[in-house]
């Protein structure tokens, strides 16, 4: 089966948008996944929707601060970033550098010269770093954790948001233990936590009542038509850390310990 490569474009040229898009649309094995005219908030979109390849302008207001933001991405979540640029200095090509870009294009490009480079290039190198054996580490699939409950406003002051973390991470690593919460999921987090599986269960639908109220009725980027019940939410959020990391790639998922992370 051929792999799609998602492309993500920031580029506030319309024009140059429109043509490469007509390009790409002709070439096997490319999809756009979105075209921006801003660079603001690109971490974000980055994270929720998992290009391959982002192309961006880096004469866009705050394209420096979204490569900053991304630079603190673990390899597996950020894509190939191809920096384009109609001026180019010593200075701005080491800051490229240190940020982790790992193509510097100068604009005028031609569109063929592009697809090109983004042919040659780009999905070898996004491929490289999904396959390589530095496979993320439990802290780094925690930390995926708390940064996605803190975007979903999760109150991390109330025990539920503790016991949604664990349970998230008890998913990843085998998801069966989700099939039955009252009889596998919930008596676990009970024993670690010296409580029972019913203060679990009504704790940790407080953090999501908490949480879905804070973002008004409903969880951005996903497509709950009302509150979801704790399971749902668990094999949500855990399916999309799964997907945002490519632990599907791995051989081997870390195991949670008791008491790694409180």
């Amino acid at each position: 089966m051929i792999h799609i490569t998602q492309i993500m474009i920031a580029d506030s040229d319309t024009e140059f948008t429109h043509l490469l898009c007509q390009a790409l649309r002709a070439v096997e094995g490319f999809a756009v996944s979105g075209i921006y005219q801003t660079a603001t908030g690109l971490e974000k979109i980055v994270l929720e929707t998992n290009p391959d390849i982002l192309l961006l302008d880096l004469m866009l207001p705050d394209a420096l601060t979204a490569l900053r933001e991304m630079s603190e991405l673990s390899e597996r979540q950020r894509p190939c970033i191809f920096a384009l640029s109609s001026f180019v200095s010593t200075e701005l090509s080491a800051e490229c550098d240190r940020l982790g870009v790992n193509f510097f294009l100068r604009k005028p490009i031609s569109i063929s010269s592009l697809i090109d480079v983004l042919s040659r290039y780009g999905a070898e190198a996004r491929l490289s770093a999904c396959h390589t054996n530095d496979a993320p580490t439990e802290y780094d699939i925690i930390m995926q954790i708390r940064h996605l409950l803190g975007n979903l406003q999760f109150p991390a002051h109330v025990m539920g948001y503790r016991y949604l973390r664990d349970s998230i991470l008890m998913t990843i690593e085998d998801p069966a233990v989700a099939d039955s919460v009252t009889k596998h999921l919930y008596p676990a987090i009970a024993k670690k936590y010296g409580t029972t599986w019913t203060s679990v269960e009504r704790d940790m639908r407080n953090a999501v009542s908490i949480a879905w109220e804070r973002c008004g009725s409903g969880f951005p980027g996903y497509s709950f038509s009302r509150r979801p019940a704790n399971r749902e939410l668990i094999l949500t959020l855990a399916d999309r850390i799964r997907y945002e990391l490519h632990l599907d790639l791995c051989a081997d998922i870390p195991s949670p310990h008791s008491d790694g992370f409180n």
